[in-house]
This record gives C-alpha cells, sequence and structure tokens, in this order.
C-alpha cells in the first residue's frame, strides 16, 4: 500500500510553538516537509499581533523566507469558534485574514466550538450560521481569496454533525479533516467520515494516540504508529478516492507538554512507516 506520491506533508507549528518562522523552516525541511500550517510564532499565539510587530507592512519578507526553505503556508490556525466568538474574536479573525490574503494563504482554520458530549442544539447552529454568514459579508466586501475551514474538533468532531452545520448555512463549508478526532471522538471510521464530507476535505490531520487518560483528554497522545490510530484505514481511503492535497502532522506539544519535541515526532513519522503510506503496527 502506498499513498500517491503528489501528497504533500505537513506540520502545525503547535509542535514547535517556541521557534519562529526562519527556525521552523529549517526544521520542515530536514525532514522533507513543505507544507507549514501556523498557529503559533515565537510562542506567540495571537499571529496577526506577532506578525504585524515582526514584519511590519512587508509580508514580502516572510514570502522570501518561505522560499529559502521551499516552504509555503497552507493555514493560519485561528483559535476562532463559530458558536462561542464574542466581538473581539470577529476582530481578531479580520486581522487574521488581512494577513492571509496579503501572503496568499488559502485557508484560516476556525472551530466550531461545543462537546460531543451535548447534543447540537438549535441555538448553537443558528450562532454559528450567523458567524458563517458574517464572514462570507466581510469576504465579499474586502474581496479576499482566502477562505476559513472548520476543523473536525470538539462539538463539531464528527461528519454529521459538520453536514447539519452546512445543511443549517446553506452554503458550501470547507473543512479540515482531523482524522483522529472524527474516530476517537465522532466514532466513525475513516471511510464514514470520507463518504460523507468527501466533497468538503481541504486537507488532512493524523496524528496517534493511546486509550490512557491524560490531563486533557480520555487518551494520550503517543508518537506516530505507537498507538491505536488505524492509519492504514485513513491512508487506504485517501489512496483509493485519489486524494491530492495534504497532510499534516499536528503534534499539539503546546497543549500537551509531555510529548516529546516536534523533531523526535517527525522521526517516528517515518520510521513508523506512515510517512511513506506503509504504516505498521508496534506492540503496544
Amino acid at each position: 500500500m502506498t499513498v500517491r506520491p503528489d501528497i504533500k506533508w505537513g506540520i502545525s507549528t503547535l509542535g514547535c510553538h517556541e521557534l519562529d518562522l526562519p527556525a521552523i523552516c529549517r526544521l520542515a525541511l530536514r525532514h522533507g516537509i513543505q507544507c507549514l500550517e501556523i498557529r503559533s510564532l515565537a510562542d506567540c499565539l495571537n499571529l496577526p499581533e506577532y506578525l504585524d510587530a515582526t514584519y511590519p507592512n512587508d509580508p514580502a519578507a516572510i514570502e522570501q523566507i518561505l522560499a529559502q526553505y521551499h516552504q509555503s503556508i497552507i493555514a493560519l490556525n485561528s483559535g476562532f469558534s463559530l458558536t462561542g466568538a464574542k466581538e473581539s474574536d470577529r476582530d481578531e479573525l479580520l486581522a487574521f485574514a488581512r494577513w492571509a490574503d496579503q501572503l496568499g494563504i488559502p485557508y484560516i482554520r476556525v472551530f466550531g466550538g461545543g462537546s460531543m458530549d451535548t447534543p447540537l442544539g438549535r441555538n448553537d447552529l443558528a450562532i454559528a450560521v450567523d458567524n458563517l454568514r458574517w464572514w462570507k459579508q466581510q469576504r465579499e466586501k474586502h474581496e479576499w481569496m482566502t477562505r476559513i475551514a472548520l476543523e473536525t474538533h470538539d462539538g463539531f468532531s464528527s461528519a454529521e454533525r459538520c453536514l447539519q452545520l452546512q445543511d443549517a448555512f446553506d452554503g458550501p463549508l470547507d473543512i479540515i479533516w482531523d482524522t483522529h478526532h472524527t474516530w476517537k471522538m465522532g466514532d466513525e471510521s475513516a471511510l464514514q467520515s470520507w463518504e460523507q464530507m468527501a466533497s468538503m476535505i481541504r486537507h488532512v490531520h493524523i496524528k496517534d494516540s493511546i486509550s490512557v487518560p491524560s490531563a486533557r483528554h480520555p487518551y494520550t497522545y503517543c508518537l506516530p504508529g505507537q498507538g491505536e490510530f488505524p492509519a492504514a484505514d485513513v491512508y487506504n481511503v485517501l489512496r483509493d478516492n485519489g486524494y491530492r492535497g495534504v497532510i499534516s502532522l499536528e503534534w499539539e506539544r503546546k497543549w500537551h507538554p509531555y510529548l516529546p519535541d516536534l523533531d523526535t515526532a517527525l522521526t517516528a513519522l517515518a520510521d513508523s512507516g506512515w510517512k511513506a503510506g506503509t504504516p505498521h503496527s508496534v506492540a503496544l
């Protein structure tokens, strides 16, 4: 079994949150990574604020760094919640959009909010739809090319929930498919998620875990290939359906300091066979 050769690999900077952009690019290049999801730079989560201070009115300086290390940014990852955003959060999302559009970044990641333990109520859907419509108006007003993409996370960790939102919005919804969450929290197989969301999926997150509670979750993240995540099922679905996008290792060391550094995780990614698309099991 092999993944199509035109699939590109990415990383989220949650795994190296303390590094600045040149250092992140050097790490990525050393491991054959081509795409970046930017969530933190130099331990700053407020990316627009950091970019304004570090590269004031100079997107060309960022483009030069990316070109030097043969990298591209596929998403700026915000913490915006469709069901829980305040007015200040909207202002921050607009600041994300200005930078994303200047740099030609295709997506800004957003969350849905809520929890899979609670039914998706009408009020939550109404708030989420209001935020989606507001974003659509802002995007059209400013003629931005960048789009928002909902990650399968928290209360939207299943294809079923994402489809509910798309139906309520009555418009297209872009999805970042966190394959771990739809499996672990949404209780869906890779095939079930794909069959329902295929037309919506823009890129894919992957990670591994074991069924042992941690400080934040009823499971514990672990190095790729050393846990219970059915990576082969995901690869089969992507291969069989001609997926041509990005697969990102979302290594969440920022939120889970028990994890080793991203350099170690990327080495494990290769050693496990995941990066080559030939995942093998590790005895637990």
